[in-house]
């Protein structure tokens, strides 16, 4: 059937009416007509996939990626028309909780809209003895679509992955499952990651450490496999991480550690913290979900004190040695959970507290914490505005929302990352 995109829902559904009935199909701007294939029907709507567009947009653009559907729907979307998609549905989302006192969410564009990603992953796969790169196909974990190329990763990136997968396709050992380049963007340094699934021997490895030409060769390569129910790490060649910097501050990077995947906005985010944290010097800062400790190293200059909370083991190692590298003597390392810590940490009455939290939000155990004992300002860093929606409510009884930023991390993606700044209330 045709039907007329009525916009785009988050995270990236196409919302569609016909005959009162509500469709969300794959595929369409707002604007256009599309035939759809109806797939399943529920109670209030119907899933559907888009067959062709009929008549386009405007904002229509040709895609770079051939998968783009399986990693970054947007990309048919004129760039400057994502950022508003995007700064709508964060109102919408929020508007229960929060209303901007212009009506509309001030959201950052990224500064590089392509060639962003400082950290891709992807599967390889076998077809008549040759390998492939592919990512799985939007909404599956048994189908694949082919990479040639990602144009949201850098070009040193695409060479290296090239490199493994030519290797892949000489050989008849065993090869890996996953292959992942990090990068610095500082430096230029990438970081090689092989996932097995089981410990490589000399002879599986061989040919990818020996194997890649002079000027595509990273500067570690890392091995990550199943051994016992666990995922063993072992160290292939060269070194097992690369160094960063963000502003003046350093950070070395592991090949298993979480940073931020666009490095490129960073500055503009840690600038807007900086300026509605109204950092005197004096304050003490308690930074939980911290991984390498980025807010929380960016920021010990401005601070007296910072506790740094974070329980992966992987993530601790660095944050150590990151505190070294920056000679951040005024940071403390809370090993643990959050909500482990949150306890101990109210009773410290931390001037800010920074919450970057993953997709499922904020513990409740954080959540109480938080309200029992307010902190004076919150600055809290979401990459799902769905949670941070259900966390503010919970948080405005004893905060007052003082104002949110959208940020485009991941441009042509329906990924939206989002600052939200709470002040206690009297």
């Amino acid at each position: 059937m045709d039907v007329s995109i009525e916009k785009i829902v988050y995270p990236g559904r196409r919302l569609a009416r016909r005959e009162g009935r509500v469709y969300f199909t794959d595929e369409g701007l707002p604007g256009e007509t599309v035939e759809i294939a109806p797939l399943r029907e529920h109670k209030s709507y119907v899933e559907a996939r888009t067959v062709r567009v009929i008549v386009p947009s405007a904002d229509r653009r040709a895609p770079r990626c051939s998968h783009y559907q399986a990693c970054s729907p947007l990309q048919t979307m004129d760039y400057g028309r994502q950022v508003e998609t995007k700064a709508g549905q964060l109102a919408e989302i929020l508007a229960p909780v929060w209303k901007s006192e212009s009506g509309a969410i001030a959201f950052t564009p990224s500064p590089l809209a392509w060639r962003y990603r400082n950290r891709i992953r992807l599967s390889i796969i076998k077809s008549n003895r040759r390998a492939a790169l592919a990512y799985h196909t939007a909404g599956s974990r048994d189908a694949y679509v082919p990479v040639e190329e990602c144009h949201l990763a850098s070009e040193a990136a695409n060479r290296l992955l090239a490199e493994i997968a030519r290797i892949a396709s000489n050989r008849e050992t065993a090869s890996p499952k996953e292959v992942e380049v990090r990068e610095s963007r500082a430096t230029g340094d990438t970081l090689l990651s092989l996932f097995w699934s089981a410990q490589p021997t000399a002879l599986d490895i061989d040919p990818f450490v020996t194997g890649i030409v002079s000027g595509n060769r990273p500067a570690g390569i890392v091995s990550f496999f199943r051994e016992k129910g666990h995922l063993g790490e072992k160290l292939e060649w060269g070194r097992d991480a690369i160094d960063d910097t963000v502003e003046d501050t350093v950070f070395r990077i592991g090949a298993s550690s979480f940073f931020q995947v666009n490095g490129a906005i960073l500055p503009a985010l840690l600038a807007d913290m900086r300026g509605w944290g109204e950092f005197q010097g004096r304050e003490k800062i308690a930074d939980l979900y911290g991984g390498l400790g980025t807010f929380g190293l960016a920021f010990a200059r401005d601070a007296r004190t910072v506790f740094v909370v974070e329980s992966d083991p992987a993530n601790i190692r660095f944050l150590r040695e990151n505190i070294g590298l920056n000679k951040a003597a005024n940071v403390t390392i809370c090993e643990g959970t959050s909500e482990e810590w949150m306890p101990w940490l109210a009773e410290q009455a931390p001037d800010i507290v920074i919450v970057d939290p993953p997709r499922k939000g904020l513990a409740p155990e954080v959540v109480r914490a938080l309200a029992a004992r307010p902190a004076a300002k919150i600055l809290y860093l979401s990459c799902n505005p769905a949670t941070l929606a259900r966390d503010l409510a919970a948080l405005k009884t004893r905060y007052q929302i003082a104002g949110v930023r959208g940020y485009d991390f991941f441009p042509h993606t329906p990924h939206i990352e989002a600052l939200a700044i709470l002040h206690r209330r009297p």
